[in-house]
């Protein structure tokens, strides 16, 4: 019973090691000046997953808000976030909106011409420098984004659900 309680605890250790979550900023990439993708809006569900559904609305021209739905409990989480382009590449600068700082999360975003399907593939956390500035994150991103490491393998795709 020990050892198959150790295997289990280290397996668990490796998954813990092993889940990627995307890179983290205190700056976005830079000012919400992208207007909004019309197409983008509505609710949208994980291809993979039903546990989340997704609301995606307007807040402004320039601004996403987004509803994070449990199916199970009906918890919702507040995020806002908006586009920014590097090299015809676009990218969604996400941060929870109850957190005390903002923290953003970036994902470059890939959308089928009639819209309904939507893929997010999310910046590796494996980027280990800091960034003082927007300016600083957007010349590090357009210099490395073409390179293997930059997104992490797994993309999360979602389907329209409305």
């Amino acid at each position: 019973m020990k050892k198959i309680f150790l295997q289990f605890s280290v397996l668990v250790g490796l998954m813990l090691i092993l889940t990627a979550c995307p890179y983290t900023s205190e700056n976005p990439i830079d000012k919400a000046a992208v207007k909004i993708d019309e197409k983008i809006l509505g609710k949208w569900e994980a291809k993979s997953s039903s546990d989340y559904a997704y609301n995606v609305t307007k807040k402004d021209e320039f601004t996403y808000s987004i509803e994070k739905k449990s199916a199970s409990s009906g918890e919702i989480t507040a995020y806002e976030g908006f586009l920014s382009v590097i090299d015809n590449v676009r990218f969604l600068n996400v941060y929870e909106t109850s957190a005390t700082t903002k923290t953003y999360y970036f994902y470059k975003v890939e959308m089928t011409t009639s819209g309904s399907k939507l893929t997010l593939a999310p910046v590796t956390e494996n980027i280990d420098e800091k960034f003082a500035s927007s300016e600083e994150i957007k010349a590090f991103f357009k210099k490395n984004m073409a390179m293997s490491f930059f997104f992490d393998k797994d993309e999360d795709v979602y389907i329209k659900a409305d």
